[in-house]
């Protein structure tokens, strides 16, 4: 593993981190900062799996089960833990804390499967869409037609993917991969800095894809010591929301500034998650919630 990578991919799920956070905020720096900026976490993952797939786990056996074990697993665990507690709330308590769903099947529909949108642990969308990327590798390029079974009943009952972006964009992370000693790199960064301008300029919605790019070819090569941090990325990705939805209550509160108090909910998110993430290097039965990171 790069240490570069480790760096990307540790950013960009801070960067989503931010997005989920609560505010009133509508304008200045900060709330480009907490709600602009963010939308880049997920592109740059995205284009950061397809460069690990090819450059790292293309070629192994049993990938379709190791997949399973790694993103399967703890995208259910990561929304049942969600799920149980809202449900047990509802009927024990009367509080509704959903927003999005419905206290009906769609609960298990979408707040669990996401099978039409993202599910109640709403960053964990990305892990089950990642995973679909790997089922369509498993069926068109090692012809396993037991994939059919996972894609023909999200055509059926759902979407095949929750944003299909992700795809392409993994697409060009493993095209990166693979072209990595033929491209001229120079010449490709001031592509997607131009672009990025340009478009920009006339559909700013599309420039989060060119401005990614960029930084992504920008630092995949940088000579940098890090530590591997894939274990500690995965979880605050897979937990932040929900303890930001917990903590923010007492915090607003106690906290009426709302810089402090958006300073104050990554503080704890961090600081949660990283001792959550030592207590699975203790017990290691709980790197399941990882995926084994």
């Amino acid at each position: 593993m790069k240490y570069s990578l480790e760096l990307i991919r540790l950013l960009a799920v801070i960067l989503i981190t931010f997005t989920h956070t609560k505010h009133n905020l509508t304008e200045g720096w900060v709330y480009i900062l907490v709600e602009k900026i963010p939308k880049f976490g997920t592109v740059i993952l995205s284009i950061v799996s397809g460069y690990l797939y090819w450059t790292i786990t293309k070629d192994k056996p049993n990938l379709f089960s190791k997949k399973v074990k790694s993103l399967v697993i703890p995208y259910l665990i990561a929304n049942i833990v969600v799920l149980l507690p809202v449900v047990l709330a509802y009927f024990i308590l009367d509080v509704n804390f959903l927003n999005r769903l419905t206290f009906d099947y769609s609960l298990l529909t979408n707040g669990l499967f996401s099978l039409n949108a993202a599910p109640v642990n709403p960053p964990t969308y990305f892990i089950r869409d990642i995973f679909i990327v790997f089922v369509l590798i498993e069926l068109l390029f090692r012809k396993n037609w037991k994939m059919l079974f996972i894609i023909i009943p999200l055509l059926f009952f759902g979407k095949l993917m929750i944003r299909y972006d992700i795809l392409l964009l993994f697409v060009m992370g493993a095209l990166f991969a693979n072209y990595k000693d033929k491209l001229n790199k120079p010449l490709l960064l001031l592509f997607f800095a131009v672009s990025s301008i340009l478009i920009g300029y006339y559909f700013a919605t599309y420039t989060k894809y060119f401005v990614s790019a960029f930084l992504f070819l920008l630092l995949v090569d940088w000579k940098i010591k890090f530590y591997k941090t894939g274990g500690f990325s995965y979880l605050l990705h897979l937990y932040h929301a929900p303890i930001i939805i917990l903590s923010y209550p007492l915090l607003a509160k106690y906290i009426d500034n709302v810089y402090w108090n958006l300073v104050a909910q990554i503080s704890i998110v961090m600081v949660f998650i990283y001792l959550f993430y030592l207590l699975t290097r203790k017990v290691k039965l709980l790197r399941i919630l990882s995926g084994g990171r």
